[in-house]
């Protein structure tokens, strides 16, 4: 049975997506192979900090990942054998060895074969120790990811546990918000990188990291290194005991979920909700607002996601307050706007297969998407401004002002309107709300979403932005008051126009839309070809005859969308992924250099001498904009022309098929 179990695994993942896999192994394979040269070049007196510092945070991203987002990987979830003849033990370990299954652990290895390269710098003995200790340090790697998701799916059920993991996955995010903001407070004093490469990391916290699971393995090589080979078995010893306790508790959590019910209680709501009722209109529109506001504070999935957006502005205004620079503070609540728009474009995909009572009633579509809109501003907006207000109020930088008043109106309206047609053209169908078992955090995998969507809003606030520091710059007041009405009107505009779009995309394909709910993506398997290109003509000829009344700009949003092929899609999300890198580079050293400043910090064009520093800078700048428009094209490709089909009239006969005529004899 364990061996049929991985076979499923491994037949998922053969029909699933591959340009996910690929594009993450890529990455992750990288970030593996710079791991193990640490392993390799560091000084000796700095690797063994070092090793243990990168190996604990290959353990927080196991750790952190699955509980913060989807859940984990769910392809096999222990309900689906409840009723299946088989022992619990052969379950658990059937469902163990899947979870090796994949691109995620390989990765892993690569990256825990540093503890075997250290070794070598040690000795023979300690060699020795690092073949026993890399897999071990794999398996408790993998178990304290299956046994934390587990811990916080139980957790959800109650207020403080969706709390705690979205503080957890808040810090996550905020902590890569202000990197920038943490490590220009330190270089301020010394040179960061050269400290930790020569001397290690300091004391306290190299201590942290080498008592965390992930540090034993390198705590038994260098005890083996340093002629300690008791201390040595001890943490092997370690190691092995607490993998046999992370599998005990695990297997606790999997006898609930296969023994217990799939269905689970919903979470109380506050009294906000009837406090807002009041307010809201008596109609049909009213009913769905109220519904929504409901649903985000009931649902554990959407009440985490709400709270990571508002969590992640704070804990960024605290980073700053720590490190002693507040200039991100007054920028908080743009953090939490597009945090909000990133969170919330699932959500047709966590409401399930309810999307039918909406395509039953007669006119709802137009009203479904209008009250989500004005849900998602009521839930989050005012919390957004009232940080931004404060936050400027509280630091006294006034300087934040017009950026603030020009920037968060169009971020605004691009997060009300992104994320509903997101929701809608590119769903992440996964368990329904009322059958997700012991795992309320299991949903669809929207990150391929989340990398195309984040680029998108700073797109959209780039022009009140540029316009904005235009007039900063040259102090010229009728350029602010200019970019604060063009981010005002540029966000009225994406809210209304995308809202548009969205509801006319679930007036035309709300069917499609509950299928791929219900099913997935993958249901239009069992169609033959021509049934497929039948209908991909009719869609065609439908788009070509409504270009009088849709924007032909979003139309092909929409058919490049549905037909993006794996290798578009690969290319889509390494832009996605690093179009900023030289768009901020370039930007940060063109201001340098016509600043005069003397510390270059990591911007690459301010290492150059000087008379290459402008030209490198600008070639930065041209390169991002560069990977914008690779993006562009392939998000905005022209619609190709539908071919005519011998023997039919027009799309209808395509999708229906050819003619048949019957002649009498």
């Amino acid at each position: 049975m364990v061996g049929v179990m991985v076979r499923m695994k491994l037949s998922i993942l053969r029909n699933g997506s591959s340009t996910r896999r690929l594009v993450g192994g890529a990455v992750g394979l990288a970030l593996a192979v710079l791991t193990v040269l640490v392993s390799v070049f560091a000084p000796m007196d700095a690797v063994v900090s070092l090793l243990a510092v990168v190996l604990g945070v290959w353990l927080v991203c196991w750790v952190a990942g699955p509980s913060g987002g989807s859940g984990g990987d769910e392809s096999l979830r222990p309900e689906y054998f409840a009723l299946e003849p088989v022992p619990l033990r052969t379950v658990m370990v059937g469902l163990l060895a899947s979870s090796f299954v994949g691109v995620t652990v390989p990765v892993t290895a690569v990256a825990s074969l540093s503890l075997f390269t250290l070794a070598i710098r040690f000795g023979p003995l300690a060699a020795l120790v690092a073949v026993v200790a890399v897999p071990l340090t794999v398996i408790v790697i993998v178990l304290c990811s299956r046994v934390f998701t587990a811990m916080v799916g139980a957790a959800m059920r109650t207020r403080i546990g969706v709390e705690i993991s979205a503080v957890q996955s808040a810090a996550v995010l905020a902590a890569g918000f202000s990197v920038f903001m943490v490590y220009q407070a330190v270089s301020q004093y010394t040179d960061v990188f050269a400290l930790l490469w020569n001397e290690g990391v300091a004391a306290p916290y190299s201590t942290v990291a080498l008592a965390l699971p992930s540090g034993w393995g390198v705590f038994a090589v260098r005890a083996a290194g340093e002629g300690s080979p008791l201390l040595a078995l001890g943490a092997l010893l370690g190691l092995l005991v607490l993998a046999l306790l992370l599998l005990a508790v695990w297997g606790v959590f999997v006898r609930r979920r296969v023994s217990s019910p799939t269905t689970g209680p919903a979470r109380g709501g506050r009294g906000v909700t009837r406090l807002l009722q009041r307010f809201l209109p008596s109609g049909p529109m009213g009913a769905v607002i109220t519904r929504e506001l409901r649903t985000w504070g009931k649902d554990p999935r959407r009440a985490l996601e709400l709270r990571v957006a508002l969590w992640t502005g704070v804990l960024v205004c605290a980073m700053g307050l720590l490190v002693g620079m507040t200039f991100m503070i007054p920028l908080a609540g743009l953090i939490m706007v597009a945090m909000a728009a990133l969170m919330s474009l699932n959500v047709y995909a966590l409401d399930g297969s309810a999307l039918w009572q909406t395509l039953l009633t007669p006119g709802a579509e137009r009203r479904d998407v209008r009250s989500r809109q004005i849900t998602w501003l009521l839930v989050f907006v005012p919390i957004s401004v009232l940080v931004s207000v404060g936050g400027i109020l509280f630091t006294g930088q006034d300087w934040a002002w017009p950026w603030v008043a020009a920037v968060l109106p169009a971020l605004i309206g691009a997060g009300a309107g992104l994320s509903v047609l997101f929701a809608l053209m590119w769903p992440a169908p996964g368990p329904e709300p009322h059958r997700h078992g012991g795992s309320p955090l299991a949903s669809g995998d929207s990150s391929g979403q989340f990398t195309v969507l984040f680029p998108l809003l700073l797109v959209c606030a780039a022009p009140p932005a540029a316009l904005t520091a235009l007039g900063v710059f040259n102090g010229n007041q009728n350029l602010v008051w200019a970019a604060i009405a063009l981010g005002v009107a540029e966000g009225l505009l994406l809210g209304w126009g995308l809202g548009r779009v969205a509801y006319r995309r679930l007036e035309k394909r709300g069917p499609e839309l509950l299928n791929t709910l219900r099913w997935g993506w993958d249901a239009t398997a069992g169609r033959s070809v021509e049934q497929v290109a039948g209908e991909s003509s009719g869609n065609h000829a439908d788009a070509g005859s409504e270009n009088a009344e849709e924007w032909a700009l979003f139309t092909r949003l929409e058919h490049n969308l549905d037909t993006l092929s794996g290798r578009a899609g690969a290319a889509l999300t390494v832009l996605g992924l690093t179009f900023w890198l030289p768009l901020y580079q370039g930007a940060a050293s063109l201001i340098g250099v016509l600043a005069g400043t003397e510390h270059p910090s990591w911007h690459l064009p301010l290492h150059l001498p000087g008379p290459l520093q402008l030209p490198a800078a600008v070639g930065m700048l041209l390169l991002g904009a560069v990977m914008v428009g690779a993006m562009l094209r392939i998000l905005f490709r022209p619609v190709p022309e539908p071919e005519t089909v011998p023997g039919h009239r027009d799309g209808a006969e395509n999708r229906n098929g050819p003619e048949t005529v019957v002649s009498e004899p």
